[in-house]
């Protein structure tokens, strides 16, 4: 018998160029290659529609995304109000298939009482008010402390909403823990990504690479932090790539001769910098979700060195090196630039990643419920 589901997704999943979207398609992707028939369903915001998404769907809805600052004063997070078209509620109820919803973003409609009856399951990309929270501490902009505060407030309010789904997958221990505890009925379900093979290369890099979506807030204050802590006092090169880093990181990375910034490489560029790196610096300060892109370097880079909030609640730190500050990162740097990497460590995270990690097995969990 044919399953069919039903995905509400925050933005267009394609292209898969950073975090949430690569989860929501390489989801996709896996889904439809285990037979799952999706009918997809999402808010189109500077993104076309894609002949790619058509050829993984049944069908391929999209709904404009109004951000109009009216809709700052509704009493549903900006993130949720903004996504709250009509005509997905009647696009749902075309069908009876279970409606797996893409983050707390796309719950407008999950407590709908036309849909009571439907299983729903909640894709919990991270715990939106802690991560709202630290961005309101964090930003040097008033305006932006006033928005982040406010949402914070609002999407801890609106997460209640989550007593009305028949299941909430969660993207690592930490949020299981979190959100079993506040509504039961929650399992984890790893992201989707793109790789499938470990490409690890052996020996040696020329350079330090910090790989991220640099326009975020988030990324950009890591970045600022390797630029103004890290580099100027390391003699090895580093390089900063990602999408559209900011005038701030562009500015600071000036002072330093021993910085490179890339902005906005193609996946290939991209690809070829994690894997030609001797060490893939990968700094949070937000110990929230799950950052993909420590595990695109563990599947493509050599040494991975970290701060414990970017292994939080994941179960990698056994092939990372870790720092919890400035100088103890440094110290590991300058450890690890005197050592090759070995055959020994690839084969370690094959035996792993390759198992625990594919595509494949993370959606297991999924398939169980539906």
């Amino acid at each position: 018998m044919e399953k069919h589901l039903n995905i509400v997704s925050f933005n267009v999943p394609f292209p898969p160029d950073y975090g949430g979207v690569i989860d929501v398609f390489y989801r996709l992707k896996a889904l439809s290659e285990a037979g799952i028939k999706i009918h997809l369903h999402c808010f189109a915001y500077g993104r076309a529609e894609s002949t790619e998404l058509k050829e993984i769907c049944e069908e391929v809805f999209y709904y404009q995304r109004p951000r109009s600052l009216i809709r700052q004063f509704s009493v549903k997070p900006f993130i949720v109000a903004t996504r709250s078209a009509k005509v997905l509620l009647s696009n749902l109820l075309k069908n009876n298939y279970p409606i797996f919803f893409e983050g707390l973003h796309s719950c407008n409609f999950l407590c709908h009482p036309k849909l009571n009856e439907r299983v729903k399951i909640v894709r919990a990309h991270n715990i939106e008010h802690h991560y709202y929270e630290g961005l309101a501490k964090k930003t040097k902009s008033f305006l932006k402390k006033i928005y982040f505060s406010i949402e914070a407030l609002k999407l801890k309010r609106f997460e209640k909403v989550l007593k009305h789904a028949s299941h909430i997958a969660a993207i690592s221990n930490n949020d299981v823990e979190y959100f079993q505890k506040k509504y039961g009925k929650t399992f984890l379900l790893l992201p989707g990504h793109p790789n499938e093979k470990v490409n690890c290369k052996k020996g040696s890099g020329s350079y330090i690479l910090y790989q991220a979506d640099l326009s975020t807030f988030e990324n950009e204050e890591a970045a600022l932090f390797i630029l103004e802590n890290i580099a100027p006092e390391i003699d090895f090169p580093f390089i900063l790539a990602g999408k559209n880093p900011t005038a701030e990181i562009i500015e600071a990375s000036r002072k330093h001769l021993n910085v490179s910034v890339e902005a906005n490489p193609m996946n290939k560029k991209m690809e070829e910098l994690i894997a030609n790196a001797h060490i893939n610096l990968l700094p949070t300060f937000q110990p929230t979700g799950f950052k993909l892109k420590l595990l695109n370097a563990l599947y493509n880079g050599r040494f991975c060195l970290v701060t414990p909030q970017m292994v939080e609640g994941t179960e990698l730190d056994e092939f990372c090196r870790i720092g919890k500050n400035a100088d103890e990162l440094k110290e590991q740097i300058s450890i690890l630039i005197k050592q090759d990497f070995s055959e020994e460590e690839v084969n370690n995270r094959k035996i792993l990643l390759e198992k625990a990690y594919s595509n494949t097995s993370n959606i297991e969990p999924l398939i169980k419920v539906l």
